[in-house]
């Protein structure tokens, strides 16, 4: 493992407005790194379109409110994380699964070199969906 690396652990914040179907969209991200600590959340502010075409029933001023009761609080807790230890606990405490229409995704594990902007590439990559494809093989018909 190179040196530079730091170890952190992310889970996705999704949104599942009906838990007995198993859809849901990813509407956010949780970052915990032990060294350095840091605990970041970053969250979409309003209803994306996803959202409204993965649930076009789901009401647009309920979504806002819970989101930015939701933000709210996380600004709160992530705030209080001052040593590892607390880092690891708030985290744990947070992603625990709970009966909401906002509910984190399992725990995952990442490496990289620069822990303080990893939570804005995660979020990029799987709640923009701005992931960055190779480009595919041209196929060669005879």
């Amino acid at each position: 493992m190179n040196t530079t690396q730091a170890v952190c652990n992310y889970a996705l914040l999704q949104f599942l407005p009906y838990p007995e179907t198993g859809e849901f969209v990813n509407v956010g991200v949780l970052v915990a790194c032990m060294q350095p600590c840091l605990l970041h959340f970053t969250s979409e502010k309003t209803m994306p379109e996803r959202v409204k075409a993965m649930f076009p029933r789901q009401d647009l001023q309920c979504y806002a409110d819970a989101m930015t009761a939701l933000r709210t609080d996380m600004e709160r807790v992530t705030s209080t994380v001052r040593d590892p230890k607390t880092c690891q606990l708030i985290f744990g405490e947070l992603v625990r699964r709970r009966e909401s229409e906002f509910r984190f995704g399992e725990v995952r594990t990442i490496l990289t070199n620069d822990p303080q902007c990893m939570v804005h590439e995660l979020f990029r990559r799987y709640v923009l969906m701005e992931i960055a494809y190779p480009p595919m093989p041209t196929l060669v018909t005879a």
